[in-house]
């Protein structure tokens, strides 16, 4: 009688399947772009309502598949392997497939929800994670699950997987606590053979989310660069001082994430205090660039400079990289003889003397591009030295990272009195103008 059923069963199965082909080429034979857009939502919500259902089965006959062992026939190591090498779909497809399957027989309320429609895969998929994360708390789950279906009808999948999250975190918190301090977290840092450097990072929840505020928070402070700008309109109406330094970036996320983690680490880098970052090797936190004068005096110079790690040249940089590093740094003139070998070491001096720091950052007290408010991050030769100008308070301005670097990169000019009205010119000629230093 069982067999009977059986055959029964997959008589009907076959049928229904034709009929689904069947309905499935005729959706495929209507002319799209012939269909009026008047109620096509409705319509829309439909077809994805069948669409669930189609997942649904297949998953559960996936299961079905898996145990039944028919696939052993054929040689192959497990039903996943069978099903993978039968089609095209991917390796984690195929295996997302049978475990949905597996999830449908333990949580026959939130099956029966996805046979209906009323719930998509992505759901079942938002359920297995934390089946997976809190497999300790896996009866207790399978114990409210009419509460969980209920749940999934009136959540998306991803407040669904939080909800579910803070179901177990009420049911035991000490097991939650524990296996969430045990997920893998970990940052590791690797230079390329070309100089770059990757980074690869899992951060624990706590220290993401103080990461992703802090990047948030830089993100706001880095503006867009002009050449990333310049073809974009203007806001209407807007200040021309405005356009400069708020206009929309549209550079992609992980370009502005890089300029924001550039912002957070001068922030780091410029703390005093309590705040301040330890000392390495008797020194705050520093880049080592070897650099020949030449490349520094010279802007057509072809000479080089070298970033050292731990006293060795490791990374290429240009000689104007080097000329913006060496604009507010400590410099130590090395003496070497014709065949490369060092006759002596002179003592290391600042470009720009500490007291005289403190006196530009007294006078400009944030940084003085035009219509920016940013906290000063370095001190700027108006007149660059090594164009003859001088180490002087009338010669110098403060300037936050982002505009540091906007002014070395992209040629932009500055004039006029620091004490007073500045002028800042661009290599296409825009011209905007700075504000005397309030007392």
């Amino acid at each position: 009688m069982t067999a009977l059923l059986d055959l029964d069963a997959n008589v009907a199965l076959s049928h229904a399947l034709t009929l689904a082909e069947e309905a499935v080429a005729a959706l495929a034979e209507i002319p799209m772009t012939a269909v009026m857009g008047v109620g096509l939502g409705e319509e829309m919500v439909r077809l994805r309502s069948v669409t669930r259902q189609l997942e649904a089965t297949s998953a559960a006959l996936s299961q079905r598949f898996a145990s039944s062992h028919d696939w052993e026939a054929d040689g192959a190591r497990s039903a996943a392997r069978w099903l993978y090498g039968s089609g095209n779909d991917s390796w984690q497809g195929t295996r997302s497939v049978l475990e949905r399957g597996t999830l449908m027989s333990d949580f026959p309320s939130i099956a029966e929800a996805w046979r209906r429609g009323e719930i998509s895969a992505q759901h079942i998929d938002a359920l297995g994670r934390v089946c997976r994360r809190y497999s300790d708390l896996s009866a207790d789950l399978m114990a409210v699950d009419d509460v969980i279906a209920e749940v999934a009808r009136r959540c998306e999948p991803r407040e669904f997987y939080q909800r579910l999250r803070h179901l177990c975190h009420r049911a035991n918190p000490d097991a939650v606590d524990e296996r969430d301090r045990d997920q893998p977290t970990g940052l590791h840092v690797s230079m390329l053979l070309d100089g770059l450097v990757r980074i690869d990072a899992t951060l624990d929840a706590v220290l993401g989310a103080r990461f992703m505020a802090m990047l948030e928070s830089a993100r706001r402070d880095v503006a867009a660069p002009e050449d990333a700008v310049k073809d974009l309109p203007a806001t209407p109406g807007a200040p021309e001082a405005a356009e400069a330094t708020h206009v929309r970036d549209p550079r992609p996320m992980s370009q502005r994430n890089l300029d924001a983690l550039g912002r957070i680490l001068d922030a780091a880098g410029a703390a005093t205090g309590d705040l301040a970052m330890p000392l390495v090797t008797g020194e705050r936190p520093t880049i080592n660039v070897t650099v020949p004068v030449e490349a520094l005096i010279d802007e057509t110079s072809v000479e080089v400079g070298w970033l050292e790690q731990f006293g060795v040249p490791t990374t290429m940089i240009t000689g104007a990289a080097a000329r913006q590093l060496a604009c507010d740094a400590s410099i130590r003139p090395l003496l070497v003889d014709r065949r490369g070998q060092l006759v002596a070491m002179m003592p290391k001096v600042r470009t720009i003397h500490s007291a005289l720091r403190r006196a530009v950052f007294m006078r400009d007290r944030h940084c003085r591009f035009t219509a920016c408010r940013s906290r000063i991050d370095e001190v700027h030769h108006i007149r660059y030295y090594r164009h003859g100008g001088h180490t002087v308070l009338s010669n110098l301005v403060g300037l936050c990272w982002h505009h540091h670097h906007l002014i070395h990169d992209t040629g932009w000019h500055i004039e006029g009195d620091p004490g007073g009205r500045l002028t800042f010119r661009s290599s296409r000629g825009r011209e905007l103008t700075s504000d005397p230093p309030v007392f």
